[in-house]
């Protein structure tokens, strides 16, 4: 959708229109970014799960899965605790919360799929003799039960 201009004034006159439109653009994105409740609406919209706004913090807590609270619970200890033992208490809190996150997606069926490419590895690598279990003795002669 080009629009074509007959002369030079027509041209100038678009050029300062789209000018004039980008510096109106400019301001309001300037307006958004600096005013205090859209900083208050990025930071509390980081916090926010998309799927579930309507559900309570218990409610989600409760349906998540075992691994997932202790992965909750663990990589942050951890990762606080020994990795970044010296950090400062910023760095140690974005940490925490990016822990948070990653978290979440840890569930039962990630363990366990995990565990089985761990041990489809470790057959791969250790193998495996099947020893033949030796005959039980019941202190019974074989000849007794002929008499």
């Amino acid at each position: 959708m080009e629009k074509s201009f007959i002369s030079l004034a027509e041209l100038q006159a678009e050029i300062q229109l789209l000018k004039v439109k980008n510096f109106q653009q400019e301001e309001v994105i300037k307006e958004r970014i600096n005013s205090p409740s859209a900083i208050f609406h990025t930071i509390t919209s980081l916090f926010r799960n998309g799927s579930s706004n309507n559900q309570s913090f218990t409610k989600t807590l409760l349906n998540q899965d075992l691994f997932t609270n202790l992965a909750r619970v663990g990589i942050p200890l951890v990762m606080n605790g020994f990795l970044f033992k010296k950090s400062g208490f910023v760095a140690k809190m974005l940490i925490t919360f990016l822990s948070q996150k990653a978290a979440k997606q840890v569930t039962s069926n990630t363990v366990t799929g995990l565990v089985d490419k761990f041990q489809g590895i470790l057959k791969k690598f250790i193998p495996t003799t099947k020893k033949k279990a030796a005959p039980r003795d019941y202190g019974i002669p074989p000849d007794s039960e002929s008499y």
